[in-house]
């Protein structure tokens, strides 16, 4: 059988060898936006910037070699190229994040990688499309789609030999990541179940994995991702490690790591990764432990203060903590207020009419609303749709129960941002007393829920 190794020919991005710093500025505005500030994330720093009251931020950083920054405000990241020296500019409308404009230094090689992400988005798009295909129909369209891509990376040569490099670099990583995740997708999507051992995985016998200064592309660090997740997958105790509680889980997935990679940055990395997934979706109030060991032993100074960053926010919605207010109009327009319900259980799903999942937990959400009814408990559904009409549509047209409520600004409303909602749907149990029960609270369709349900009913 042909073995499809996507391009891995294609050179590493040239080391420019140690070069004096120089200061280099980044500037940016945003337009109709809410937020009031924005995170730069480089390859060694994460920095909070003020945004002034027309939304404009200035930043200095001092480089000494080529790199891509991310500059991240609420749900909108910006990737720019910069060069030592640099003074560049951008300009974002709220209201349309996809309409950046750049200018400044190497404001036509940003558009370009603008333009590059947006078109690696919609080739992931076709996700269903692309790994419906046979193994040997997917390497042809594999090979296809990198030939064009990288005959479009050549033609950059001539403006930025750097540029072009890192961006041959980031379409190669793209296409070797579609190639390791086609046997699980396509699995899925025959309704087949995935197996790893039964894969062919050979071609990550021809890629880098230890590659810590590449982790700056996205692509990359994405694929250093997969590759520990097949990894671990295929470890004999995976199934039993899986039902663990992340406290004992956590240390058996860090020792595997360490046995999986030997470059200590992509160790850091990939252990960052597996930590904060817990802390934004797992029993965080937990891991206090887990954490102060991987900061204890991590040598990237810019992941731990990610993670610590990340864990001291987190711990302000800890079980016990008074929860987050709230005030927002219902379905009929009428005000409602967290503390209207004083003295029940208040069970929020926080969701979007776009989300399948949060979809599917409706039926269930339903059955759990009608089984409690009468008793001291209010479901609380908060959308966070930007589309407030589809919104109006959806509750009407389905006549969906409890109490429903809008809020105002989406993922950029102070619920959201209270509540540090990070992925849909996610349910939150307050108590009667309006203190936090649980911030991760377990779905309607999960077996736990009337478990806990039952035993914080019995307490009021």
């Amino acid at each position: 059988m042909r073995k499809y190794l996507i391009y891995l020919t294609i050179p590493a991005m040239v080391a420019c060898g140690s070069k004096e710093p120089k200061p280099t500025t980044l500037a940016g505005r945003y337009t109709n936006g809410t937020e009031n500030k924005v995170i730069v994330i480089s390859p060694d720093a994460i920095d909070t910037i003020a945004l002034n009251e027309n939304g404009l931020f200035v930043h200095k950083v001092t480089l000494a070699n080529p790199t891509m920054l991310k500059v991240r405000s609420g749900r909108i990241q910006t990737t720019l190229y910069l060069e030592p020296g640099d003074s560049s500019y951008f300009e974002v409308d709220a209201n349309n994040a996809d309409g950046i404009s750049f200018s400044g230094s190497n404001s036509e090689l940003n558009q370009n990688l603008r333009s590059r992400s947006k078109e690696l988005q919609n080739i992931f798009r076709g996700w269903r499309d692309l790994f419906s295909l046979n193994l040997n129909e997917f390497g042809l369209k594999i090979d296809s789609i990198s030939k064009e891509l990288f005959q479009k990376t050549d033609s950059l040569k001539a403006k930025s030999k750097n540029f072009a490099e890192m961006e041959a670099n980031r379409v190669r990583y793209f296409m070797l990541r579609l190639r390791s995740q086609y046997p699980e997708y396509s699995a899925y999507l025959s309704g087949e179940e995935f197996n790893p051992d039964s894969a062919d995985y050979s071609f990550f016998d021809n890629v880098d994995m230890n590659n810590g200064e590449h982790l700056s592309y996205d692509e990359y660090a994405s694929l250093v991702e997969t590759y520990a997740q097949l990894r671990i997958q295929k470890a004999q105790n995976f199934k039993e490690l899986s039902s663990k509680p992340a406290q004992e889980r956590l240390p058996a997935i860090f020792s595997m790591i360490d046995s999986i990679f030997t470059n200590p940055k992509i160790r850091d990395y990939v252990k960052k990764q597996y930590l904060m997934e817990e802390i934004q979706f797992g029993e965080f109030w937990k891991l206090n432990d887990i954490c102060n060991n991987y900061l204890a032993a991590c040598t990237t100074p810019v992941y731990k203060q990610e993670v610590q960053s990340v864990y001291n926010e987190k711990l302000k919605i800890a079980p016990g903590n008074s929860a987050p207010t709230f005030t927002y109009n219902d379905i009929n327009g009428k005000s409602v207020s967290l503390s209207d319900f004083n003295g029940k259980l208040v069970y929020i799903d926080f969701w979007a009419t776009w989300c399948g999942p949060c979809r599917g937990e409706i039926p269930h959400l339903d059955k759990l609303e009608k089984d409690y009814k009468g008793k001291k408990i209010v479901f609380v559904k908060i959308s966070l749709d930007d589309d407030m009409d589809a919104w109006r549509k959806m509750v009407t047209e389905k006549k969906l129960g409890g109490v429903q409520l809008h809020a105002d600004g989406a993922w950029s409303s102070d619920a959201a941002k209270n509540y540090q909602i990070k992925g849909i749907p996610t349910f939150v149990l307050i108590g009667a007393n309006g203190k936090i029960i649980n911030p991760n609270a377990p779905r309607p369709s999960s077996e736990e829920i009337r478990t806990l349900l039952d035993q914080e009913l019995a307490k009021i």
